[in-house]
């Protein structure tokens, strides 16, 4: 038997942590073929066969979960190596690791768990080893203890699998004495849909609410503002035709003077008419567009205004 080595059975756990992982993808992978043959049993109504069948797909299964527990023990191995090169008793911290690594090396399809149990069995005994592989004093994990078991599987479970796996592939199948419930479909089927109403009630018909009427109504205030707005421009166009209309002064018979102040205030109420002619409009008219508008009395023969008229002008322009 060759002594202990740290670095090699470092190198031996890394190894059966791969080996491990390997065995894994394999068996799960022909389980799935497996549990498609069973849905196809049940499916022929092989009922019996599919029993005996199953109870394999579940040791398997088991196995599985063993060789995922038996890896997590050797991943815990390496990174607590150095306990082991310490002492010649096992540590209380790895010490459920050691013994179910040696449990799982006598009953798992992997090389590198022998190579570990004999360099364990030179570190710790052979009646530590012998111990551990029986399970006499219970050291090793319950469960991994229960998943390398192999008693068969109970009739429950058996059923339970055989269920689930008609549920997985659609199968319409209970074990007997079961009533089947009303939502099972029928195998790689699918429930057909409720048939549409042929006929219509005119009370089931109900018109579509849309907000029409409020598009009404803001249009038709829209066109009230505008057609306000048209009249107001309409009356003041009207009041400045009116006011442009009235025959103006003639200023030639005036004054200097007065002709120049009256063109002054002629063109600056001419500015306040462009400016704002609705004010122009509703403002009071002023004396001298009254003596405008007022009507003239009949000119001399000649064409020349009275002094009576010239002096009413005057006054006017002065009370202005």
């Amino acid at each position: 038997m060759a002594p202990f080595s740290l670095s090699k059975f470092k190198v031996e756990l890394k190894l059966s942590i791969n080996r491990l992982r390997l065995l894994q993808n394999k068996k799960s992978s022909l389980n799935a073929k497996a549990r498609r043959e069973i849905a196809t049993l049940l499916e022929t109504g092989k009922e019996r066969s599919a029993y005996i069948r199953v109870e394999n797909i579940i040791r398997e299964d088991f196995n599985v979960e063993a060789l995922e527990m038996v890896e997590l023990y050797c991943e815990l191995l390496t990174a607590r190596a150095g306990l082991i090169e310490q002492s010649r008793t096992v540590d209380p911290g790895i010490s459920e690791a050691v013994w179910s690594i040696v449990y799982a090396s006598s009953r798992a399809e992997v090389r590198e768990l022998t190579i570990l149990r004999e360099m364990l069995t030179s570190k710790y005994g052979t009646e530590a080893v012998k111990s551990a592989m029986d399970n006499a004093e219970g050291q090793v994990d319950p469960k991994l203890v229960r998943k390398l078991s192999p008693q068969a599987p109970s009739t429950e479970l058996v059923k339970l699998y055989l269920k689930e796996i008609a549920s997985v592939y659609r199968i319409g199948w209970r074990p007997a004495g079961e009533e089947s419930d009303g939502d099972d479909t029928p195998s790689g089927g699918v429930k057909e849909l409720a048939a549409p109403p042929t006929t219509f009630k005119a009370d089931d018909i109900k018109p579509e609410v849309t907000n029409d009427d409020s598009d009404v109504g803001v249009g038709l205030e829209d066109s009230a503002a505008s057609s306000s707005v048209d009249a107001c421009k309409d009356e003041e166009e009207a009041a400045d035709r009116k006011l442009s209309s009235e025959e103006p002064i003639s200023m030639s018979l005036l004054p200097e003077s007065t002709q120049t102040k009256d063109a002054d205030k002629d063109g600056a109420s001419t500015l306040k008419k462009q400016s704002s002619p609705a004010s122009a409009a509703k403002s009071p008219v002023p004396a001298f567009v009254q003596a405008k508008t007022a009507k003239k009395p009949p000119p001399p023969s000649d064409g020349l205004p009275s002094l009576e008229e010239l002096q009413k002008r005057f006054e006017a322009l002065k009370q202005r």
